[in-house]
């Protein structure tokens, strides 16, 4: 999880490689920035930080992430792994059957074919939430802050569609990208030593939920009955990065029945779906 908290902010690579001891490869034309960098003896970071759109920096990220498991190349058998960050990713090979020169080489024709528009492999989850009440004891703080009444706030974060961006310090913790601007808030300035596990937090320009009871900083509007880190399931982590999130408000019978039936290890969201409500 270290990697991916370290990769998570947009970086000027500029001088960051000098200052890490890394050494790099120049493939742009942009002055001090760098496509390749070679991250220790077994990793490969490849950069998208010349775009300056950041939601096409991380779409293409998440291509090329896409492209690289596929395991077409001629080094995907050295790839151990593949991780992305905002508008990168970092590619760990064996560097017993493979060199950084040899995924370098690799990865550079595929650079061309990798485009912006959406990526035909990302899940769409709609999560239910009930907002505010005890589950979400920031609602009227960022609806004082935003300007906006309460209902206003539920219905401006119900109307994006949120990317999840990187996975997060918490197993199966998202960091959803997208919110509304005018919902956009600092973190807390004294932050909780206590978040219930399935809070739904906003900051900045993110939403997440909170899959594990831990401290905490972020905006509190409410709740979901979706086990995001179900150690029970055959894949214990819900969202992948790339997955599309979209939000739909539940009342409190319906929550309460959905988490009820999560809490018996029922799998309640499927992707691409509204909720399964055992019908058929």
């Amino acid at each position: 999880m270290f990697i991916e908290q370290f990769f998570c902010s947009a970086f000027s690579y500029t001088n960051t490689d000098r200052a890490i001891g890394m050494n790099s490869t120049r493939t742009s034309t942009h002055a001090g920035f760098r496509r390749f960098i070679h991250a220790g003896d077994s990793g490969v970071i490849v950069s998208f930080a010349d775009e300056p759109d950041m939601a096409v920096a991380m779409v293409r990220a998440r291509r090329l992430a896409t492209m690289v498991r596929s395991g077409d190349m001629d080094f995907a058998n050295a790839v151990l792994d593949v991780i992305p960050g905002f508008n990168n990713i970092i590619i760990q090979y064996d560097p017993v059957y493979s060199s950084s020169s040899d995924i370098i080489k690799g990865v550079e024709p595929l650079l061309a074919d990798i485009g912006a528009d959406e990526l035909v492999d990302s899940r769409h989850w709609i999560m239910p939430v009930l907002y505010g009440g005890e589950g979400g004891p920031d609602l009227e703080d960022v609806a004082e802050k935003t300007g906006f009444p309460p209902e206003e706030v539920i219905s401006r974060h119900l109307s994006r569609q949120l990317t999840v961006a990187i996975m997060g310090f918490m197993p199966g913790l998202g960091y959803l990208k997208g919110i509304d601007p005018a919902l956009t808030l600092p973190r807390r300035s004294s932050p909780r030593k206590r978040v219930p596990a399935l809070t739904l937090g906003i900051a900045m320009d993110q939403s997440v939920i909170y899959p594990l009871t831990s401290p905490g900083g972020w905006n509190l509007i409410g709740k979901v009955p979706v086990r995001i880190f179900e150690p029970r399931r055959d894949d214990p982590i819900l969202f992948r990065p790339g997955d599309r999130v979209s939000f739909r408000r539940v009342d409190d019978a319906e929550f309460t029945d959905l988490n009820q039936r999560a809490e018996a290890g029922e799998t309640i969201l499927h992707p691409a779906s509204t909720m399964d409500k055992g019908e058929g």
